[in-house]
């Protein structure tokens, strides 16, 4: 009798343990196409070219573009479409919209997986170009506003953390906050290495910049 309860207890633990593995595992979107109105900007390539011509002013950048991965997980249930979803884009990045992964308020983390930037150079710049008017809620200030710039390479090994950025989606928060551009730059010598997302949101056009209500995000 005690093995024969010993042997159901191995079985329902087995169970439970294979019902978390799979639960755990994220949704994953793939994107096929890049957004076509987004080109790398001009300003960003002459960083590039001038960073390069300080050392040295024979060799050309040598522009190679690569795929993304970005990680979406809740913190508050019933926020997401699913409680992990993983967005998988093409080589040279592309485009999510924000209305298609959130679904309720509440809490949730973005970040980009950290394997998928094994083997690459260093990280030279990770720009973020906001897409969004700042929005004031009460005395609380979100974004940075309308074509605004950023170089979050500083806070790129963070940003890899499944749970160092948090967002929150009660009065579209996490809209202002990180709507926009991101684009990746890493360089060894004149070997460059791209890719980009962009962040919209289709549902919330008058949340957006007023050249950019218009368009279709």
């Amino acid at each position: 009798m005690i093995k024969f309860l010993m042997t159901v207890f191995l079985f329902l633990s087995l169970v439970s343990c294979t019902n978390s593995v799979v639960n755990n595992l994220p949704q994953v979107i793939t994107i096929q196409e890049i957004p076509a109105d987004f080109l790398i900007p001009k300003q960003l390539i002459k960083i590039i070219e001038d960073e390069l011509l300080l050392e040295s002013k024979i060799l050309a950048p040598v522009f190679s573009y690569i795929p993304l991965q970005v990680l979406f997980s809740e913190k508050t249930q019933s926020t997401l479409i699913s409680p992990t979803v993983r967005f998988e884009l093409p080589k040279g990045g592309g485009q999510i919209d924000l209305q298609t992964l959130v679904k309720g308020k509440g809490s949730f983390f973005m970040s980009f997986p950290k394997h998928q930037f094994k083997g690459l150079p260093e990280i030279a710049h990770l720009y973020f170009i906001s897409l969004t008017p700042k929005l004031k809620i009460g005395e609380e200030e979100f974004g940075i506003g309308c074509g605004k710039w950023l170089d979050l390479r500083g806070q790129f090994s963070d940003l890899q953390k499944v749970d160092f950025l948090n967002l929150n989606s009660s009065d579209n928060r996490h809209i202002s906050v990180t709507a926009g551009h991101y684009v990746f730059v890493f360089r060894n010598l004149n070997q460059v290495y791209l890719t980009q997302v962009t962040l919209t949101d289709s549902k919330n056009k008058s949340l957006f910049c007023p050249q950019l209500k218009e368009s279709s995000l």
